[in-house]
């Protein structure tokens, strides 16, 4: 696709098209709109997790310090379904507001998302809320009358995205994960309306919400790696890329300050059990990388109430490994600023060698306890494919 039929493409959509316990929550919403494709298909995991030592160890020591308790954290996706793992509640629709759906997600994609996030086994942060906003799907078509071709095709926009900002902010969320990106080539980036998604980003901040996105992948039909990846370009976005070994940044990947694992072995499933993928593929790209820095950035809220977003970022930015940035949650709940003087310290920091040593099979253990290693074609590519889409 050349730079101009992208972006002819994005414009079509304010300048940009998106593409990508016990659960105490309302029963389904009544005469919720049907999908008009069908729902994508879970290939279900044979068994839940099964922990091995060294997991429940590091899971241990990680929730010793914080567990997400009381942190709300907005999930603006696909939807994310009641699943017994997750305490969720329900906010905005985008996709079908006559008949908002919100704990919906046809398209596999939010749950997983929120499953990395806040999963009561293998989430970073098992306490928090997730408060899904359905932002996009695949499975939906708006009518022709009242949109665009890129709406029609089930893609959010810009306006989409800053009102599902605005939505994780009046609901008092504290961080707000967007796996849900605009890709737009370089030369006409500056030609987007963004003053939405800006206006929407400042409030976030003046609120006190820290807001993570993923970097993007660079796939057949997806973003290249020189393009400008909204949110992820803003200055107050934490951008994280996706790693294909502990030092080494995923082929796919679109390079950005911060990364972390991008496979999720075991994922939660909308029906309520656990699986690997979807068909022949497994959950794995960028989408899945960021919420592992917004789990983390939970469990920093509840630690840290009384720290300002910026001074949030610099938690995780100051902890992660140098080079690509590689975020370890329990190096980031336990770093403490060389300025920092407080006096309730219970951990010392480990040096970075020892970090680097230990960082990525402590990472992957949390994300895929039964420790299943998938390598197979970028899934977060696959569910949603409107003009520069979902990454």
């Amino acid at each position: 696709m050349t730079a101009l039929s992208r972006i002819s493409a994005a414009s079509a959509a304010l300048g940009a098209v998106l593409a990508w316990g016990s659960c105490v929550l309302p029963g389904p919403i009544a005469a919720a709109r049907e999908p008009d494709t069908a729902c994508a298909v879970a290939t279900r995991a044979p068994a839940g997790p099964q922990p091995s030592a060294q997991y429940s160890e590091y899971r241990a020591r990680l929730h010793s310090f914080a567990t997400g308790a009381g942190v709300k954290v907005a999930v603006i996706d696909t939807g994310v379904a009641a699943h017994p793992q997750l305490h969720v509640s329900p906010g905005a629709d985008f996709v079908t507001p006559e008949e908002p759906d919100p704990l919906r997600d046809c398209d596999l994609h939010g749950t997983v998302v929120a499953g990395v996030i806040a999963g009561k086994e293998l989430g970073m942060a098992p306490d928090a809320e997730i408060y899904s906003i359905r932002q996009t799907s695949s499975h939906y078509r708006a009518p022709a009358a009242e949109s665009s071709e890129a709406e029609r095709a089930g893609s959010g926009t810009l306006a989409s995205l800053a009102a599902a900002i605005e939505d994780a902010v009046n609901a008092d969320a504290k961080v707000i994960n967007v796996s849900v990106v605009s890709c737009v080539p370089q030369d006409a980036a500056a030609r987007v309306d963004r003053a939405g998604v800006d206006a929407a980003l400042r409030r976030a901040e003046e609120a006190g919400a820290v807001v993570v996105a993923a970097s993007g992948n660079a796939t057949a039909g997806g973003c290249e790696k020189d393009d400008v990846v909204f949110p992820a370009e803003a200055e107050t976005v934490l951008a994280v890329g996706a790693l294909a070994t502990p030092h080494e940044l995923a082929e796919y990947s679109i390079a950005a300050p911060l990364s972390a694992e991008g496979s999720v072995p075991l994922a939660l499933e909308p029906g309520g059990g656990w699986a690997t993928g979807k068909g022949d593929a497994t959950f794995q790209g960028t989408s899945f990388a960021a919420p592992l820095v917004s789990g983390t950035l939970a469990l920093l809220v509840q630690r840290y109430p009384g720290d300002s977003p910026a001074q949030l970022r610099q938690r995780i930015i100051d902890s992660a490994e140098p080079g690509h940035g590689v975020v370890d949650p329990l190096t980031a709940v336990t770093y403490r600023p060389p300025s920092d003087s407080r006096k309730d310290r219970s951990i010392a920091v480990a040096p970075a060698a020892a970090s680097k040593d230990t960082s990525w099979p402590q990472v992957r253990l949390l994300l895929g306890a039964l420790g299943l290693l998938i390598l197979v074609a970028v899934f977060s590519a696959q569910p949603l494919r409107p003009p520069r889409g979902l990454r």
